[in-house]
């Protein structure tokens, strides 16, 4: 999302996907990675997250696509790029620019000849003779335009799904707010005096900042009845009581209504001794996020990106809606975790659809642009909470736009590569006709295409059957044991791992951080999605400039120093804090970027795709956290969440100076490679 919430390319069935160069969201939320240096730019398979471990999105920066295979050791090779030890120089030479060198870097002079003779030789769009699907479909991408009209038409079509479940994601920011309340005197109810009785009925507390405010959670145990027949409470001034009596919890409150009609916390009395039930709306949420992102990612390998799209579209639509008709708290968070779930099932495969129908030059573009209406989705729904307070009609606000998605039943095509890898090739050659139709291309002559079908076949019938479930299972703690069995390797991917779990954290905290700051939540959440759009861009120039380790190091640092000025500024000094948690959110959502990128980079080809979809969980397993960082410790003092994420990022950003740095050196392809380097 975001996220931070994150996509997942996937290229289907063992195949092994695309990932792209890096999410923003889960974002909560999956993301496209944008690659940047020379001959080693490197693509995270965000495959991983889903396949493997399942993922948000939420976040994706744009970037080159790995496409990798699982052997049957359930370790991933790469075929037709770096990574797969066996594999055939000549296959190796004709795609090594395309999946190793980033778009859009300049080649050297010695690259552009070599590339003008691969050009010349393969007629500009792929070697002639691929030998696996990888090489097989970028050939017929590039003779029917891999980059044109039609890949600009399905990117519009595809990726508008962001805004719709980004309205979402941060929804529990005025869905679950908590106005203003004090306990409720039932003795004192419907007493008929304009006189404000809480002046006599409740403590008064002083607050951090020098102020003070009512009591939330009790209330003086006097003699109420006695009072209120003996007719005390009834002039024209309220009588002056001792308040060195004794108190009583409440189990009745009173709300102020003067900006939320009315809430979720409201309507269940999430509040005092049950604040952690208000939490878990927004943590069981992100866990809706994971699972989504695990489970429907999983069905699209089997079933098509299509299909699992289309039934998350409705499921999407069905379940939103149904949680403005719930009446109890366990159903509104079961209907919540389905939204979520149903969201990553739509943004995941519509993601992966979109990767594996664009050439490597259009990649970091789309990849890019995609995470932004997630952000467009942030941005809006601080406008549509500010028109509607009533938490039920927002939440069918919010809701009832998402009908446009049953439009993807007539415009959103399969992935013509998922078609190809079931052996559907007349399914996928018609919709392959069309881009050529569209962007003005053509398919090669039908010998060639006889020629690339056998090829594919038999590459599907090696492979064999796919893994069950349970050797699935096997292999993904056989290559966590691989991950950290080794001195190098245990440190890359412990650092890496509490970084992800440390950038969304905070990427969610700060965002839900409003009330402890006293800062306008409507402001904060549209600044939150307005501030990412221009931190993907800083990432793309100072991964250029300054490398990966510096880059992560100095974003979290910057990141933190943020977060913990916000102890050393009154309370009261609201656009100040603003303006930190701000600050602290434009750097956080670039850390983001550039943890995507780096945890695909130290880490070896065989458990590439395991390290980023652990590192994934981590992420997760911190944004499920964040919400009760912020609305129980923020009870101790409104700074104490912000001191948090601000240590935690610090350490985060120091940590990084450990990792070596990769923007220049080749992708490890071995556990031995990266314990042969110094660190």
């Amino acid at each position: 999302m975001s996220s931070k919430d994150m996509v997942s390319a996937e290229q289907g069935d063992g195949d092994k996907h695309l990932a792209a160069g890096e999410s923003i969201s889960d974002k909560g939320e999956l993301h496209t990675t944008r690659a940047d240096n020379s001959s080693t730019d490197n693509l995270v398979n965000e495959k991983s997250i889903s396949k493997n471990q399942g993922e948000s999105v939420s976040k994706n920066h744009g970037g080159d696509l790995y496409n990798e295979k699982m052997n049957e050791s359930g370790h991933i090779q790469t075929p037709g790029g770096v990574g797969e030890e066996d594999e055939d120089e000549s296959g190796r030479e004709a795609c090594e620019t395309m999946l190793i060198r980033p778009v859009g870097m300049q080649a050297s002079g010695e690259e552009k000849d070599q590339e003008g003779e691969k050009e010349h030789r393969d007629g500009g769009v792929g070697s002639p003779c691929p030998d696996n699907l990888n090489e097989g479909f970028q050939y017929l991408l590039g003779h029917v335009g891999n980059y044109g009209k039609w890949q600009w038409r399905l990117f519009l079509v595809t990726s508008f799904c962001g805004a719709f479940t980004a309205l979402h994601n941060l929804s529990a920011a005025f869905l679950a707010a908590t106005p203003d309340h004090w306990c409720t005197v039932s003795e004192l109810q419907g007493l008929n005096t304009t006189l404000d009785l809480r002046n006599i009925s409740i403590p008064w507390e002083k607050g951090e900042d020098g102020g003070g405010e009512f009591a939330t959670c009790e209330y003086y145990n006097r003699n109420w009845t006695g009072l209120v027949e003996s007719g005390a409470l009834s002039g024209d001034t309220l009588p002056d009581l001792p308040t060195n009596v004794s108190t009583t919890t409440c189990h009745d409150w009173t709300y102020d209504h003067s900006i939320y009609e009315s809430t979720v916390v409201e309507e269940w009395d999430l509040v005092c001794e049950n604040k952690y039930r208000m939490s878990l709306i927004q943590s069981t949420y992100m866990a809706g996020v994971l699972a989504g992102a695990l489970v429907l990612s999983e069905l699209s390998d089997k079933y098509g990106r299509r299909t699992i799209s289309l039934i998350s579209a409705v499921g999407f639509l069905v379940c939103s809606v149904s949680v403005v008709f719930v009446s109890h708290y366990a159903s509104f968070l079961i209907f919540r975790f389905l939204v979520a779930a149903f969201g990553s099932g739509l943004f995941l495969p519509n993601f992966v659809i979109l990767m594996e129908c664009v050439g490597p030059e259009g990649r970091t573009i789309m990849g890019m642009l995609y995470q932004n209406f997630f952000s467009v989705g942030f941005m809006l729904l601080p406008g549509i909470a500010y028109l509607v307070s009533e938490w039920r009609y927002l939440q069918l606000a919010i809701s009832v736009p998402s009908v446009l998605l049953l439009l993807y039943y007539w415009l959103l095509p399969e992935s013509p590569r998922w078609l190809m890898v079931q052996g559907r090739h007349e399914e996928a050659l018609k919709i392959l006709k069309d881009v050529a139709k569209v962007n003005g291309g053509s398919l090669p002559p039908q010998e060639e295409l006889d020629s690339l079908i056998g090829t594919i076949n038999k590459e599907r019938e090696e492979k064999g059957p796919e893994s069950s479930m349970l050797q699935k299972f096997v292999n993904f703690f056989r290559s966590i044991i691989i991950l950290l069995s080794t001195r190098n390797m245990r440190r890359r991917c412990l650092i890496i791992f509490f970084s992800w779990f440390v950038v969304s954290m905070v990427y969610y905290g700060l965002t839900f951080s409003g009330g402890n700051i006293n800062a306008s939540p409507y402001l904060l959440v549209f600044l939150s999605g307005a501030v990412e759009i221009p931190s993907y861009f800083l990432v793309c120039w100072t991964l250029k400039k300054f490398g990966r380790r510096l880059n992560l190091c100095v974003l979290f640092i910057i990141c933190g120093t943020a977060c913990l000025l916000i102890l050393a500024v009154p309370k009261d000094l609201v656009w100040l804090n603003t303006t930190l948690a701000t600050l602290g959110k434009f750097f956080n959502s670039a850390a983001f970027a550039v943890a995507y990128i780096y945890s695909a980079e130290l880490v070896p080809t065989g458990v590439r795709n395991i390290a980023v979809g652990t590192s994934s969980m981590c992420a997760r397993i911190g944004s499920a956290i964040a919400p009760f960082i912020v609305d129980l410790l923020g009870d101790l003092h409104y700074a104490v969440p912000s001191t948090v994420f601000g240590l935690l990022s610090l350490t985060a950003g120091l940590l990084a100076l450990l990792l070596p740095e990769t923007g220049k050196i080749r992708l490890p392809e071995t556990v031995e490679d990266v314990e042969a380097l110094p660190r």
